[in-house]
């Protein structure tokens, strides 16, 4: 979709009387902010070097080293159970809005997958 002045405007005044994310337009984004309605935890962890994939019955899987260690980061968003409810409020809030200006916010990631099939 393109983004209007008048689309962003709408936008914008959203944002401001909800608050808690931002809105790419044109990559058709929503950008959460941490801190807002959950938090990101990160901590440094070790992991085995994928060294390849072999093929089995059914797939393929995955070699790692038993000697090559990487140094990696790994997040996790944190949601608080008690705000569940008014997480789920806001994001149907913004889902209501964004149908209204035109968006497509009910493909689901299973429907993804078998286009790129």
């Amino acid at each position: 979709m393109k983004e209007t002045k008048k689309l962003r405007k709408e936008i914008d005044e959203w944002i401001s009387k909800n608050g808690a994310c931002d809105v790419n337009i044109k990559d058709e984004d929503i950008i959460l902010f941490d801190g807002g309605l959950f938090w990101i935890d990160s901590k440094k962890v070790k992991r085995h070097k994928v060294m390849g994939y072999k093929k089995v019955k059914g797939g393929s899987q995955i070699i790692f080293s038993k000697k090559k260690i990487v140094n990696d980061i790994e997040n996790k968003v944190i949601l608080w159970i008690g705000e569940l409810d008014s997480t789920i409020n806001y994001l149907t809030r913004l889902r209501n809005l964004l149908n209204k200006k035109g968006f497509n916010t009910r493909r689901d990631i299973r429907d993804l997958s078998k286009d790129k099939k």
